[in-house]
């Protein structure tokens, strides 16, 4: 499990691609192989190719991030605002 924490605000990994990726599945971690060290290549990739605001964007860019990743969770569970 990989979670992204600023402050008290935190995302899963899922929840951080599906506010990059605008959907959900989209990515390439956890991966689905036998071999354990194919996730840590999968969660490699995903940061690689989408993890900017995490790897090198700044700590407002990240907790905007975040906003919009748990804005998308409550908007697929059909929570209100």
């Amino acid at each position: 499990m990989v979670t992204y924490q600023l402050k008290s605000r935190s995302m899963s990994h899922g929840e951080y691609m599906r506010s990059v990726l605008g959907r959900s599945n989209a990515s390439h971690y956890p991966g689905f192989s036998s071999n354990p060290l194919d996730a840590f290549r999968d969660l490699r990739l995903d940061l690689e190719e989408y993890g900017a605001d995490f790897l090198e964007g700044t700590d407002e860019g990240l907790l905007l991030r975040i906003e919009d990743a748990l804005s998308r969770l409550g908007d697929q569970l059909g929570l209100p605002e």
